[in-house]
């Protein structure tokens, strides 16, 4: 960072609000949206256009009420309730259904791996899907490579509190950095009906973090009581201590119950559980003790197989590859995941920021790591005499009740990874230099073109489909829905599929749903999209009370309100079939994924599109349970 860059948060007073943007906007931008979905059925469409007609006149009072609610709230109209609705009240397990999942690049430099008694050869079948090895040991690098990301963390960290992070910009600005304070020392509470997220000053200043091996929590003192930081060799012995510590409870039988495998499932049964568990005051302390840590780091005795398998290495950091949902904690919003070859992963929780940041986040530590090399002839630098500085986090003397909660996540999270298919899928063909120069389009709106295309090649329908926008150009933004199944982009598959149709009318076919997806995306990004003001204004009618100036709301008004609301075709048009987001190129993060949010027929992908290549992190259900999900059809027809 240059010594003239502004503070990290110096521009936040600058920011505009989210807007409220005009209601006939919305609703004409959501009616050509539904075009695509109403499938060439003209009396589909003309019958919701009169709802909307008909909801424009009655409207207009939540509209108000919207407008006026904005004036109440320190950061936008749409902040608490997105918060609450998208992430809090969302009661299915966090484990592939909510959190995200990223594999870092491995260290080349790697020494004392485990390797498989008969490891896979590219001639084997299984070779490209990789697979999950388990060693039941840990190792040294492994260990010196957890330190090192722990150490650089930290090193992140405290340049966010001084507010050395430069301000991110587009051409457009500076965009909103408030998601940067919402990294560290932030937890995910359960509750029943809607969870809480704590962070307070004993989070955020917290001199600790949350070590889990084989189910069992300790906390790590990374700070000295002074506040200075402990020594990358200091660290390394307490992990080894950790690591030997469960290792002697486990040979005598002396392991807590795995009360982690409970973040992965169900929220609910977690809130009844952590009920219970809170009540106890020595459990309620181990609960304290996790909150009150910067992020959690997991050991694994898993390793790939082949050591590089992409393939391998995202289902270990999904849902750790051989015992499902395990030795986690899920509710941490950093969790850093390390196997026992010192591949390193990181899941994510969604709710108190957008993944993009913390990818900004694990960019910058990988490159630094990179840097330093770990060699088995030069240990790291520790303190004469350390006694290791750890403590564990106990789970003793739970009941019944809550041991059967335990076994009910643990099924329900086996199933869950069971009908769960994810890969890697890296096109090496071209990326952004070609599509830029030659092909003079915008990359995302190719890689949308190619994801729409492939899903209806596939299914011989046009997909509802989801692809994230960001709104950081306003105070608090956060990301908005770019609704990429355009008009344009629907002759733009039909053109494709048409065995009739020239060269030329390809082209212009793809050349016309680019530009509209770029300005669909613009749309979004400036605050003009239509999903986040519909859900305002449907809180508006459910929550907000009338204004003083308002006038009784007739029957004919809510009926036509209502009916709009209950209308099939919006239903179907936010039955996302395509989840879709995409990051920045990136050397360092090398598989990026999410789950399809409906199970039928249905994919969640991440994408990050490079100079010379385009990787696609794609997940989706299997033939069961997906009703003819096909990942690997998916895989060879993109």
């Amino acid at each position: 960072m240059s010594s003239n860059a502004p503070p990290m948060l110096s521009q936040q007073s600058a920011l505009p609000r989210l807007p409220v943007p005009p209601l006939e906007q919305t609703v004409t931008r959501l009616l050509e949206s539904l075009s695509p979905i109403a499938d060439g059925r003209p009396s589909a469409l003309a019958a919701v256009s009169t709802k909307a007609a008909n909801f424009l006149q009655a409207a207009e009072r939540l509209q108000q009420r919207l407008i006026s609610y904005d004036k109440t709230q320190s950061g936008s109209w749409l902040e608490a309730w997105w918060l609450e609705l998208a992430y809090l009240s969302w009661r299915e397990g966090l484990c592939i259904n909510s959190s995200y999942w990223i594999v870092l690049a491995d260290d080349p430099r790697a020494y004392g791996l485990a390797t498989a008694p008969a490891p896979l050869v590219p001639s084997d079948p299984g070779y490209s899907a990789g697979r999950v090895c388990d060693s039941g040991s840990y190792g040294e690098f492994q260990i010196r490579r957890a330190v090192k990301y722990i150490q650089h963390t930290l090193d992140y960290k405290e340049r966010i509190d001084s507010g050395l992070i430069p301000v991110d910009r587009t051409k457009s600005g500076p965009l909103c950095m408030y998601q940067y304070t919402r990294i560290f020392g932030v937890t995910r509470i359960p509750r029943p009906g809607c969870d809480e997220l704590r962070q307070d000053s004993a989070t955020t200043h917290a001199r600790t973090i949350t070590v889990v091996v084989e189910d069992q929590l300790y906390s790590v003192q990374v700070y000295d009581d002074a506040g200075n930081r402990r020594r990358d060799g200091d660290l390394e012995d307490d992990l080894q201590a950790i690591v030997a510590d469960v290792g002697e409870r486990s040979a005598r039988g002396d392991l807590d119950p795995a009360v982690t495998v409970l973040t992965a499932g169900h929220r609910d049964r977690w809130a009844a559980a952590y009920a219970k568990l809170e009540q106890q005051p020595a459990i309620r302390a181990t609960l304290n003790a996790i909150q009150e840590s910067l992020f959690a780091v997991s050991l694994d005795t898993t390793f790939s197989d082949p050591p590089n398998s992409v393939n391998a290495h995202q289902q270990t950091f999904k849902c750790h590859g051989t015992n499902p949902g395990h030795n986690r904690w899920y509710d941490k919003c950093i969790s850093y995941m390390v196997d026992r070859n010192g591949t390193v992963g990181y899941v994510g929780e969604h709710s108190p920021c957008d993944a993009l940041i913390p990818a900004f986040m694990l960019e910058h530590v990988s490159k630094a790591i990179s840097k330093e090399e770990l060699s088995s002839t030069q240990p790291s630098a520790r303190t004469s005499g350390y006694q290791p500085q750890v403590q564990r986090l106990r789970f003793a003397g739970i009941d019944d009740e809550v041991l059967a909660l335990v076994a009910g996540a643990e099924a329900e999270v086996v199933q869950a990874a069971r009908t769960s298919t994810s890969r890697q899928i890296t096109f090496s063909g071209y990326g952004a230099t070609w599509i830029k120069r030659v092909a003079a389009v915008s990359p995302d709106a190719l890689a949308q073109l190619a994801l729409q295309l492939t899903y209806y090649r596939i299914h011989g329908v046009l997909a509802p489909t989801y692809e994230t926008a960001s709104t950081r150009q306003f105070l608090h933004g956060r990301t908005e829905n770019a609704r990429p199944l355009t008009p344009e982009m629907a002759r733009f598959i039909r053109t494709m599929c048409d065995s009739s149709s020239s060269t030329t009318d390809k082209h212009n076919a793809l050349t016309d749903a680019a530009k509209k997806h770029q300005a669909m995306l613009r749309n979004a990004s400036s605050g003009g999209g239509v999903d986040r003001h519909m859900l305002g204004l449907r809180m508006a009618y459910r929550r907000l009370a009338p204004l003083p100036n308002e006038g009784p709301m007739s029957d004919d008004e809510r009926r036509a309100i209502e009916e709009f609301f209950d209308e099939p075709l919006l239903a179907r048009a936010s039955s996302f079939h395509l989840s879709t987001s995409g990051l920045f190129p990136s050397k360092y993060l090398v598989h990026t994924g999410f789950g399809c949010v409906v199970p039928e027929q249905a994919y969640g992908i991440n994408y990050i599109i490079e100079g010379e290549r385009i990787k696609f992190g794609i997940e989706g259900k299997t033939a069961d349970v997906g009703k003819g999900t096909d990942v690997g059809r998916f895989e060879a027809t993109l």
